[in-house]
């Protein structure tokens, strides 16, 4: 099993924890390849007195050898700060990483955070990883958030709140339904999932008194994919829901709009969390976490995220490969 992981944005806390992670877990016959410039990362370890010793093309961190592939952008670490060349080795990161996982080198991929700030300075026209992801891959995204048996999946992702209720209609939802049932079969092995849908509105719209989109939109698309055999409930008061611990019966919740789903799964994840992109022909994970450039040099990051994202790039790729049996 070989997985290649990004070093995210070199003036945050991707390459911290992620020393902090691998020195902790213990996984057999799994090669882990760190993609990013060897001079870099040798600074971020001297300035932070990591436990990261760069020998030729490895990488070792504690008593992991992970291999390098290299990039060509020497980035200074200036931690909590944007800048030009953080970007530019976080895009070069990206672009070799995807490059050699679409040519079958890797089974999976797990991204580290980036400042978009930053890349958008080196050119990048993409609003997340996980769309250029879609981009590179021709897939349609379906981003699922999740911590221990609580997987939240995202029916739009990164717009402003005036575009969430333009966005959906009947058939993206149920789309997105079907999705989700795939995703949770494929990668989580659960085979015969149960999922929630979450209203739109507050109260779920209140029988039409606070909007209508629950009647006219997600309760058609909802009963369409029951028609299907799918085992699909909803849509339900998202308060509540999460409240009250409905949350618990269910293998998969599908929120309306990001911050719906991702408070409370914040919340429940207690600093852990990851981040998984599905709908793709590639298996991609990532901490659900940013730069946090607030903390960025301080030694202070917890790793819980990353420990989590890496042990699940393992579990979905193992799942997947038996899945293509």
């Amino acid at each position: 099993m070989k997985i290649v992981i990004t070093a995210g944005d070199c003036n945050g806390i991707g390459i911290e924890v992620l020393t902090k992670a691998l020195a902790e877990i213990s996984f057999n016959a799994i090669d882990f390849t760190l993609c990013c410039n060897k001079k870099t990362v040798a600074e971020y370890a001297a300035k932070m007195n990591l436990d990261i010793n760069i020998s030729d093309n490895y990488a070792v961190v504690g008593n992991k050898k992970c291999e390098i592939l290299e990039c060509d952008t020497v980035a200074p670490v200036h931690f909590g700060k944007t800048t030009l060349e953080a970007g530019t080795l976080a895009l070069e990161q990206l672009e070799r990483a995807i490059s050699s996982l679409s040519k079958g080198k890797f089974d999976a991929l797990v991204t580290m955070p980036v400042s978009k700030a930053a890349l958008q300075l080196a050119g990048w026209e993409f609003p997340g990883q996980t769309e250029m992801l879609a981009a590179r891959f021709g897939g349609e995204p379906l981003m699922i958030l999740a911590t221990g048996n609580v997987r939240v999946a995202l029916q739009t992702i990164h717009i402003p709140i005036s575009n969430i209720t333009s966005a959906i209609n009947q058939e993206n939802i149920y789309k997105k339904i079907i999705q989700f049932n795939t995703a949770l079969k494929m990668d989580f092995e659960i085979k015969h999932p149960k999922i929630a849908v979450l209203g739109l509105n507050p109260h779920a719209g209140e029988a039409g008194h606070i909007g209508k989109e629950e009647i006219d939109i997600i309760s058609p698309a909802i009963i369409f994919t029951k028609n299907m055999g799918i085992e699909v409930f909803g849509p339900f008061p998202a308060d509540g829901f999460f409240a009250f611990g409905d949350y618990l019966g269910y293998d998969g919740i599908l929120a309306m709009y990001h911050d719906q789903g991702l408070i409370p799964l914040k919340l429940l994840a207690h600093g852990g969390g990851v981040n998984i992109t599905a709908g793709l022909s590639a298996v991609r994970i990532s901490p659900d976490h940013g730069t946090a450039f607030g903390i960025a040099g301080l030694g202070k990051a917890d790793s819980a995220s990353t420990k989590e994202t890496l042990q699940m790039a393992v579990n979905i790729a193992k799942a997947r490969k038996q899945y293509d049996l």
